[in-house]
């Protein structure tokens, strides 16, 4: 008699406190039945670990600037740790430029025990072992500041609603110089980010509470007008403010703490 494949089950756990401010989430797919996954763009740097029965594969994938769908394989496991806009810096060896839009083998980058976290990937201490094992990271090599953090920041508390020329004067910076340094970090251009932002509350403001009209959550988000928010849903999400799900990918990022 043939046995029943084993349930897929999909979990979103959040970091130990002090990695908060680093790593936005981790995830994990386990018996994985989706064909794809969409990958949507919010700044974000991914580690990525898939396992099979025989095998496990690591892979580090850059922020995306279009939706993009990523070829997945049935009865697989994936684990994912997700970093904040500009913090993968303190994990990889590698500028977030120079991984937008594709990935790197995780081996050459970062020294992750894949294997041991491969063989523990159903296990109910993953990520607990995951907190210890980014925790170590980080007393090893300690983060380095940078101002592009606050950059980071000031953006989301104003919802990418801003002047890049503003931005620059409160950081003392010139503009080109905070475009170069920001796109190097955070691996997308500054006013790509800000529409990244702006962007996302929108989705906020149309799925909570969905009674909300469209042309009202375009204007309390600050677009000129409807079809200019539904412009940038179709370019950025691949989907229109009308089909938006309160569950879809894009907008389970989370702001560090």
């Amino acid at each position: 008699m043939t046995s029943a494949p084993a349930p897929s089950t999909f979990t979103v756990r959040q970091p130990a406190p002090g990695l908060a401010r680093y790593v936005s989430q981790y995830w994990l797919s386990l018996n994985n039945t989706s064909p794809v996954y969409a990958a949507l763009p919010d700044g974000c740097v991914d580690l990525v670990l898939e396992v099979t029965a025989s095998r496990y594969r690591s892979w580090i994938y850059g922020s995306t600037t279009r939706p993009t769908a990523i070829p997945c394989t049935a009865g697989t496991h994936y684990l994912g740790i997700r970093f904040h806009p500009g913090q993968s810096r303190h994990f990889i060896s590698i500028a977030a430029q120079d991984i937008t839009d594709g990935r790197e083998d995780l081996r050459s980058l970062m020294q992750f025990p894949s294997e041991h976290v491969a063989a523990h990937i159903a296990a109910e201490a993953l990520f607990d072992e995951l907190d210890q094992i980014l925790l170590e990271v980080l007393r090893h090599t300690p983060p380095v500041k940078s101002y592009i953090d606050g950059v980071v920041q000031h953006i989301e508390t104003h919802r990418g609603h801003l002047r890049i020329d503003d931005v620059a004067a409160r950081f003392g910076k010139s503009r080109r110089q905070m475009e170069r340094v920001f796109l190097q970090t955070v691996g997308v251009p500054l006013k790509f980010f800000c529409m990244i932002s702006r962007l996302r509350h929108a989705a906020d403001l149309i799925v909570h509470p969905a009674s909300r009209s469209l042309t009202a959550a375009a204007h309390d988000a600050g677009y000129s007008d409807q079809a200019h928010m539904t412009r940038d849903f179709t370019r950025l999400a691949g989907v229109s403010p009308g089909q938006l799900r309160a569950d879809d990918a894009f907008f389970q990022y989370h702001s560090p703490r």
